[in-house]
């Protein structure tokens, strides 16, 4: 009996065979840059932050793909971008949020992320503008002859440059040693987003030729503010409305919780289902999944057991990180990859020296008079805020530096454009490169060097404390790696009062509404809350003291190596100091031998 082999190596299929070994290098790579994430992160790494690392491995990819087997390219899809990775990555951002995180200085939140974003993009395009029409550093596509056109790119190119990344940022500044900054650049960045997308789905508006109004019209700017309002308010309430359904469900069908699979996934559908149906009406998606997540966060949490809840955060966690290195892999890829051979040679000269002006100039310029505005503005509100609520120069400096990293948000709003422009527009291919570079830029140097502006930031506030009370120990300098100690007490007393309106309303009538049996659970969970709110603080106070521990070892280990030095330095010099009495008595024998033989 002869045994053939069961698989015939000559019927595979060649196709197959090529599609699964470039999944398996992609799994390959992927898996690496987690690892590598992980470890320079374990190992505090400055420069190489957990976007740099999927940025630099698509660098590298990019020249790869010049060989002629990788010649027929990788694209993406703008479509699978939009509807299937940016929901989860805003969603996240909604659903894992940190409710005290988010309230604390909320005032200024307010006047960064939605006074500042609106400035910084006025700003940006003035520049943008005037940049473009000095015919100096600018030539504008041989085939462009739409004077509007251009009036229309500039400004979708301000709405996405106008975008900033916090990741980075809050990787650096840790809530525990710096809750000020922390909340102001984590409150930022959501509104940040929620209205740059408002301002570049509004300029798409205005471009459109159904709207029927001209750029010459007085009445364009309030038109145009009014368009960014209705997407912003619709979004809204959209992610309302999907939010108090959703709970609403979750607390009636308690069915669904005895199932963690089956409530994440539930979790996952109504997010996409906000995000979808604005983007449907034209509206802003990303304003309505943030507002749902934000929702089912504060609510639907407490009618979940706490596995189901636990499980749920993981998960989407995961996707958005997922997916956010995915895009960054391929942002790196797109800029030294096949895509770029496709640009005529013109178009170097052109976006280079752009590019270099918006880093160097148009954008820390934007971003300085924005934020100048945003603290003036904030002073007429608010003249009398002193203490742990006043913004000093350095913490301005800290906000300035982070706020001029660029992230995920600028190449989603790139692919949110109108597919007829992007496929004819002469100007889409300077928007598209000029931010991919952009992004690359900010992340590689201005996001691996702002620990080390942080920390000196950091020690210029220490030492001013350090000479206002000189004898009070609260202010002696305990700084470790890029970490300061606010004066917390007096932050967290300065906006005790500043919630306790809204806790009442939502104790009184949104949760008995919302959450399963909230009026006779409601005792076991405030204590639950005060729980893991003084877990949080023994775990703060435990790490602190391990470390003061160790910094007493440290210092003592240092005084015995002083100790051993000096008697070592003593024993050295006592020998050399006998040495040289013997050489004297020496030479003194010598004399007087010399002279007893004359």
């Amino acid at each position: 009996m002869v045994f053939g082999s069961p698989i015939s190596f000559q019927e595979i299929d060649e196709e197959a065979l090529i599609t699964g070994g470039k999944v398996m290098a992609f799994t390959v790579i992927f898996g690496i840059i987690a690892i590598l994430q992980t470890f320079c992160e374990h190992h505090h790494i400055a420069v190489m932050r957990e976007a740099s690392v999927p940025i630099l491995f698509g660098l590298v990819f990019g020249l790869i793909t010049f060989i002629e087997y990788f010649s027929g390219g990788i694209y993406f899809d703008p479509k699978i971008f939009s509807f299937v990775l940016l929901p989860i990555i805003v969603f996240k951002e909604g659903y894992c949020l940190n409710k005290q995180h988010f309230m604390k200085n909320y005032f200024y939140v307010l006047i960064y992320g939605i006074f500042g974003t609106i400035i910084q993009f006025l700003l940006s395009f003035s520049f943008t503008y005037s940049l473009t029409n000095s015919n100096n550093l600018w030539y504008p596509p041989k085939n462009s002859t739409d004077e509007d056109q251009s009036f229309y790119s500039q400004m979708f190119f301000s709405a996405c440059i106008t975008s900033k990344d916090s990741a980075v940022s809050l990787s650096v500044l840790e809530f525990e040693h710096a809750p000020k900054l922390h909340s102001i650049i984590f409150g930022e960045q959501i509104l940040n987003d929620v209205i740059v997308f408002a301002l570049s789905s509004t300029t798409q508006r205005y471009e459109n030729s159904n709207d029927n109004f001209k750029r010459g019209d007085w009445y364009n700017f309030l038109i145009f503010i009014g368009l960014a309002l209705a997407q912003l308010i619709f979004g809204l309430l959209v992610g309302i409305a999907t939010g108090l359904i959703s709970t609403w469900i979750t607390k009636n069908a308690r069915c669904i919780s005895e199932h963690s699979s089956v409530l994440t996934i539930f979790t996952i559908y109504c997010a996409y289902f906000a995000f979808s149906f604005c983007e449907a009406f034209d509206f802003c998606g990303v304003m309505a999944v943030l507002i749902c997540g934000i929702m089912m966060s504060h609510y639907q949490t407490y009618n979940l057991p706490k596995l189901s809840a636990n499980s749920s955060k993981i998960t989407i966690k995961a996707l958005a990180y997922a997916t956010e290195t995915i895009i960054y892999f391929y942002i790196g890829f797109a800029v030294t990859g096949n895509e770029i051979n496709n640009i005529d040679r013109l178009q170097y000269y052109t976006i280079y020296p752009f590019v270099l002006l918006q880093f160097f100039i148009i954008q820390p310029v934007s971003r300085l008079l924005s934020m100048l505005a945003s603290q003036g503005l904030a002073f007429l509100i608010k003249p009398d805020s002193k203490g742990a609520l006043r913004i000093n120069r350095y913490e301005f400096l800290i906000l300035f530096y982070a706020g001029l990293i660029k992230g995920v948000i600028a190449y989603a709003l790139i692919c949110e454009v109108d597919i007829d422009y992007a496929k004819y527009s002469p100007y889409y291919p300077y928007i598209n490169y000029a931010a991919m570079y952009s992004i690359i830029g900010t992340t590689l140097f201005i996001g691996g060097s702002l620990k080390y502006v942080t920390e000196w930031a950091y020690q210029q506030m220490d030492l001013g404390h350090l000479q206002e009370s000189s004898d009070n120990s609260e202010y002696k300098s305990n700084l470790k790696q890029t970490f300061i100690r606010e004066d917390i007490k007096a932050y967290e007393s300065a906006i005790q009062n500043n919630q306790k309106w809204f806790k009442k309303f939502d104790e009184n009538y949104i949760k008995p509404f919302l959450i399963f049996n909230y009026l006779e659970r409601k005792q076991d969970i405030l204590t639950a809350k005060k729980i893991k709110k003084n877990k949080h603080t023994i775990e703060k106070q435990e790490e602190e003291e391990m470390q003061m521990y160790e910094d007493s070892i440290r210092e003592r280990r240092e005084k015995q190596e002083m100790k051993k030095a000096a008697k070592k330095s003593k024993l050295t010099n006592l020998d050399l100091d006998s040495e040289a009495e013997e050489e004297e008595d020496s030479q003194h024998h010598q004399n007087q031998n010399k002279s007893n033989h004359h």
